[in-house]
């Protein structure tokens, strides 16, 4: 049905003109007319009402879950029928009704004229709609089929039910009635206007209780529409914060409901907002919720991925929050609460993911404080690249609303873990991709020299093999997050990402360097990593080991003798390279030897790893003599004086027990 639908053509009407006079047919022509405008307003209510639901649902809110016609249980009242709207379904009757609808007596009478006489005067439009209602509100409560209300829609409440009643007086008495400690008692003994409505619903609409008519009230609210200009005015009011071209819009959106009109399905928010799609406003903000109703239960729905039948996917939603469009605002939410620590797999992913959204992206969670604290705990207060990068979060506390009912329902641990996993091998990716491109730029920055020609032809070799593996890359930025002395791997996890790309990309650069000055022939990462036994703990602030009481400062170089010892004896390759940390070789290793000759936890032990390097001043003038030889003289030396820290450790030790063997 169109807007024009109500025009009537030629070949309508001739037909008829062979059955009626001149008269009948103008007045057949004026039923006909009547009808369809009274069709034409149900939809343009239908269109304001579904406007309203879709300006709830791109809002993050809800005003209704579905909305359908002529599907309700109540005859004549299901012109609109909005299904789960505050817990509750409303049925709503359409009347466009321009003039009075009766001038009898509240009290039904008798025809005192006409073939009739004597019998009971007809029935209404409305009359009969409310005797509808009499037959539900007969039935006992646990018959009604669940919480309904009950919607009157007019174009003007200013017009006259029966003598001495309009609808204004209707609605005051249903508004009084509603209030906190109204009862059928007080109800039933009310006067004027109550007591006329209580007459016009016993008489013409067949209610026989004072109860009946009195949960009836209750469960009824009158909305005053106003003509078609009126309605379609607020239907582009309604949509003018998060659309452009407005009456395109509800014209879209008008058009969507006549073809998809039916009495066995409804149409959710979620599908005409995706007809409406291409005119939001470039700058409102798009969302994605994830809320857990159980461990083993969460609810994923959203906006952010579009409004097509794949709500939320997980690749979708990283590279919305992780990448977003130009002049698109975007919002992550947690519906449910967070105390404790991550009780599963998706939990965790949803926290990485929720660390490291792109400037701009918005978090809110239910209970936000619990959010923060489990966050600080679990990541130890640092994600590793600075001592307030927690404090600076800006998430903000999200009011619960239920659910829409367009989301997808992960039901069972393989579903639950699989959700983890995609939304982590996709941040990965993107991390690993912004990795690689600091890297390659920082190359690409340096000097020409032999150093720089050696070691992109080796970042060549290690992009290949890395980029043909994503657990290679997870693996990869993991282990570089993390000091073995602060617990679980699980960490080095969440503070991989967008925040910490430049930590893992200097890393990497200085591994590069040490490569290319080894005596290795094999020097793919794999070989160079695990085989010659080398890691990068690419920290600059940390909160000490697990064993530790949390405090926050800079990595290594603010560590006293038995904090360096307690995260050296934990580590067990050979090479260990800390870019961040700044102390020289001398410093590294004569530190314990000055404090002291227990052996305990000494770093000159030779559990602690071989070799240490750091971004040392040695280390960066070997750097700017842009010679391979200058980086293999250096590696030598760092190598020569921990062994020679060794040699004096032992020394002393046997010179104060001349027993020893």
């Amino acid at each position: 049905m169109s807007s024009n639908s109500f025009r009537l053509t030629t070949a309508e009407m001739e037909p008829e003109i062979s059955l009626f006079n001149n008269d009948e047919l103008l007045i057949l022509m004026q039923k006909k007319l009547r009808l369809k405008q009274a069709d034409d307003y149900d939809y343009r209510v239908a269109t304001l009402y579904a406007v309203k639901a879709v300006i709830a649902y791109m809002d993050g809110m809800e005003q209704c879950q579905r909305i359908g016609n002529e599907q309700g249980d109540i005859d004549e009242w299901d012109d609109i029928v909005l299904h789960g709207a505050a817990n509750a379904t409303i049925h709503c009757q359409v009347k466009r009704q321009m003039g009075n609808f009766s001038n009898d007596e509240p009290i039904r009478g008798l025809k005192t004229t006409g073939e009739n006489k004597g019998e009971l005067k007809n029935l209404t439009a409305l009359d009969s709609a409310f005797e509808k209602l009499s037959k539900h509100f007969a039935k006992p409560v646990s018959e009604r089929d669940g919480s309904k209300k009950f919607r009157l829609a007019i174009p003007n409440a200013n017009i006259q039910i029966k003598k001495n009643l309009t609808i204004v007086q209707l609605r005051a008495v249903c508004t009084e009635w509603s209030k906190a400690g109204a009862n059928v008692e007080g109800f039933s003994k009310a006067g004027n206007p109550t007591e006329t409505v209580r007459n016009w619903l016993s008489s013409w609409c067949d209610f026989s209780t004072n109860e009946a008519m009195f949960e009836c009230l209750r469960a009824l609210e009158i909305c005053e529409h106003g003509d078609e200009d009126r309605i379609d005015g607020d239907c582009c009011s309604s949509l003018m914060d998060w659309y452009s071209s407005t009456d395109a819009v509800r014209r879209e959106v008008r058009d969507f409901l006549v073809m998809n009109a039916s009495s066995e399905q409804s149409i959710t928010p979620r599908m005409i907002a995706c007809k409406i799609e291409q005119y939001v406003r470039q700058h409102k903000r798009a969302w994605a919720r994830y809320n857990m109703v159980n461990p083993l239960e969460w609810e994923v729905s959203g906006t952010l991925s579009g409004h097509g039948t794949d709500i939320e996917f997980p690749e979708r939603v990283v590279d919305r929050l992780w990448e977003p469009s130009e002049d698109r605002s975007y919002e992550l939410q947690f519906g449910h609460k967070c105390n404790g620590e991550p009780s599963c797999s998706l939990q965790l992913s949803l926290m990485r993911l929720a660390l490291h959204v792109a400037p701009g992206v918005s978090v809110s969670a239910s209970g936000v404080d619990g959010w923060h604290a489990m966050v600080a705990q679990t990541v130890r207060k640092t994600l590793g690249h600075s001592e307030d990068e927690l404090s600076a979060l800006r998430w903000t506390n999200w009011g619960s609303t239920p659910t829409p009912a367009d989301h997808r329902k992960l039901r069972m641990t393989s579903l639950v873990d699989g959700e983890a996993s995609q939304l982590s091998m996709r941040m990965t990716a993107l991390t690993w991709k912004n990795v690689k491109n600091r890297v390659s730029v920082k190359i690409s920055q340096g000097q020409s020299s032999e150093v720089r020609d050696a070691i992109e032809a080796l970042w060549l070799e290690w992009q290949d093999e890395i980029n043909a593996d994503i657990m290679l890359q997870q693996e990869l930025l993991t282990d570089m997050l993390y000091a073995k002395s602060e617990g679980s791997l699980i960490i080095g996890v969440l503070r991989s990402g967008l925040r910490t790309v430049f930590l893992i990309a200097d890393a990497l650069v200085m591994l590069l360097h040490l490569a290319i000055a080894s005596d290795a022939t094999d020097r793919n990462w794999r070989n160079f990593g695990n085989g010659l036994s080398v890691r990068a703990v690419a920290l600059l602030y940390w909160a000490g080991s697990n064993q530790q009481a949390e405090d926050l400062r800079r990595f290594f170089d603010d560590d006293d003798r038995s904090q360096r010892a307690e995260f050296l004896g934990k580590e067990t390759a050979r090479v260990l390279v800390l870019p961040q940390a700044r102390s020289s070789v001398s410093a590294i290793y004569g530190k314990t030897l000055a404090d002291g000759r227990d052996g305990g936890d000494s770093i000159a032990e030779p559990r602690t790893p071989t070799m240490i390097v750091t971004h040392s001043q040695e280390y960066k003038d070997a750097l700017g003599q842009k010679t391979i030889a200058s980086l293999k003289d250096f590696l030598a030396k760092a190598l020569q004086g921990r062994e020679a820290q060794r040699a004096l450790h032992i020394d002393m030790l046997t010179m104060e027990n001349p027993n020893a063997d």
